[in-house]
């Protein structure tokens, strides 16, 4: 469902831990509500109603019990439980992100425009004494 985005385009990935479990590690593009905080966030969730909704925890126990609120309580149609959680995503080799990671790209994402600037001003040098050259 995650990869298959034709398919599933508004897909909802919900994580129901609690924020220092996501900071850990979650995946890609997870919304976190933990599962305590469901009914009291509920507005977040509604534009999500008629959507797929992949909710997952550490071992699939709180999600089970936040799918079962959202189906039941919210009457959402197209809750999907991720059996096992998390841990069991990991144990498959899924990628997950963690904090470390998002600033381990910034940082790449900085070097590469530092790169291409001084690349740029490189070239622009190098032309710049080719014109210079050519009018003497």
């Amino acid at each position: 469902m995650i990869n298959n985005h034709t398919q599933y385009p508004n897909l909802l990935i919900l994580d129901v831990r609690e924020q220092h479990e996501y900071d850990e590690s979650h995946l890609y593009n997870a919304t976190l509500i933990p599962e305590g905080e469901i009914d009291s966030r509920i507005s977040e969730l509604e534009p999500y109603k008629n959507t797929e909704i992949i909710v997952y925890c550490r071992s699939g126990s709180r999600s089970a019990l936040a799918s079962q609120n959202l189906t039941n309580n919210y009457y959402f149609t197209k809750i999907f439980n991720m059996l096992g959680g998390i841990t069991e995503w990991i144990d498959v080799g899924y990628p997950v992100w963690s904090k470390n990671e998002i600033i381990n790209i910034d940082f790449s994402l900085t070097f590469i425009i530092i790169a291409i600037f001084g690349t740029t001003l490189v070239l622009i040098s190098f032309y710049r004494k080719q014109e210079l050259k050519q009018k003497k």
